[in-house]
């Protein structure tokens, strides 16, 4: 996704949980490492999780990276990346979300208590959470929906605030042929089946 000199921007929440993209320049990339300039004065810390956007032959991607290290030593904000995962569409999602809300399956995400499973796609679930999640960040997320379990980590992606006033956060698999993804499309196939049987049954 990223190449030398090509545009990039830079995604960290803020305190009230809202993505700031702050524009930079790639220095220098090879396989996972990549150095980007940044014309703002930004001072993420080493070590934490972030989400870079380009632009490739018109299409908006996103890339998980996790900084490496700040330079101090630059004229400018230079900040060193290793990048997460594989670049995705920013745009759109690759499949359908399935809703499970109604079916009230609880979900791990870390020590967080109350959470419940919203929507199932072969990339990632939906969440409600009674507290806020940091996007760009990784969760540990544990799963059992009907015999089809689900562990492992996931990046917090988006956060939507619904009418209720509850919290819908995205969370995704980074990388594409992760053994996880097998266990989102399986799990997705499964609930979508389960969802004709009940309207079956209703009918």
């Amino acid at each position: 996704m990223l190449s030398k000199s090509s545009p990039v921007y830079l995604a960290i929440p803020n305190a009230q949980n809202k993505r700031l993209l702050h524009e930079g320049r790639v220095l220098e990339i090879d396989a996972r490492r990549v150095v980007i300039e940044f014309d703002d004065a930004i001072a993420p810390t080493a070590g934490s999780e972030v989400m870079l956007f380009a632009e490739v032959r018109g299409k908006f991607f996103q890339q998980g990276a996790t900084v490496t290290q700040p330079r101090q030593d630059a004229p400018r904000t230079t900040i060193e990346f290793h990048t997460v995962g594989d670049p995705v569409s920013a745009e759109q999602r690759g499949s359908y979300r399935t809703s499970v809300i109604a079916w009230k399956v609880p979900v791990k995400v870390d020590k967080l208590v109350g959470c419940m499973l919203a929507d199932v796609s072969p990339e990632g679930v939906g969440i409600i959470s009674p507290k806020p999640l940091t996007v760009g960040t990784t969760v540990n997320v544990g799963l059992d929906f009907e015999g089809h379990v689900i562990t492992g980590p996931f990046r917090v992606q988006t956060a939507k605030i619904l009418p209720t006033g509850a919290i819908r956060f995205g969370l995704f698999v980074s990388e594409n042929r992760s053994p996880m993804r097998a266990q989102l499309q399986r799990l997705s196939g499964h609930v979508q089946r389960a969802q004709l049987k009940r309207i079956s049954g209703a009918a």
